[in-house]
């Protein structure tokens, strides 16, 4: 990490687990909050998905199944929580596009008003900042970079994505996760 780290650059790392292919579906979500170049927070909810109903590949994939979110709650309880903290800053996450198509559908399904959200790949920027590597999926990543990783498990998902946007900046010697993003040409777009 680059020693002069601004304190003023705060992300938030987002990482969702699903229960079928839909993406409505949510069962789980992460976050990791990052403020001045260090993980200030870290979270994890179970959400019960909609008639609590899983597929067996998903359920194979991260472990979460009916019996763990009969008593959960559904999205709409968990956004009055989330929503604050996804304020604080753009968020993150490891392949954006599904984690974005996740909430964007979970916002939409409950009727929720859409808040100003950002946010940035980090898939994207480990891409461009370790350009040699053969793969940079979040395991690949974590294994290159030193970074403990329960993968599938949401909250270790979500520290594990802003630990690589944290390598990233450092691997180009930025200052701040937002610099990282300018140096490297990754788009930052909206909701």
């Amino acid at each position: 990490m680059p020693a002069r780290f601004s304190a003023a650059d705060t992300w938030v790392a987002i990482d969702f687990e699903t229960a079928t292919r839909e993406p409505t579906s949510a069962c789980a979500v992460g976050i990791a909050v990052v403020r001045g170049g260090r993980i200030a927070d870290r979270r994890s909810w179970l959400v019960q998905p909609p008639f609590n109903e899983y597929e067996f590949w998903n359920t194979n994939v991260h472990g979460i199944g009916p019996d763990d979110t009969e008593l959960a709650p559904d999205f709409r309880e968990v956004w009055f929580e989330l929503q604050p903290i996804l304020a604080e800053g753009p968020l993150l996450a490891h392949n954006a596009a599904f984690d974005m198509r996740v909430l964007r559908a979970l916002i939409r399904s409950h009727e929720l008003p859409a808040p100003a959200i950002r946010y940035a790949c980090t898939v994207s920027m480990a891409r461009k900042a370790f350009p040699a590597l053969p793969s940079h999926r979040l395991d690949a990543m974590c294994d290159h970079c030193g970074i403990a990783l329960r993968h599938h498990d949401a909250a270790s998902d979500a520290g594990a994505c802003a630990s690589v946007a944290l390598e990233c900046a450092a691997a180009v010697g930025a200052h701040s996760i937002a610099d990282a993003v300018k140096l490297l040409g990754v788009r930052v777009a909206r909701l």
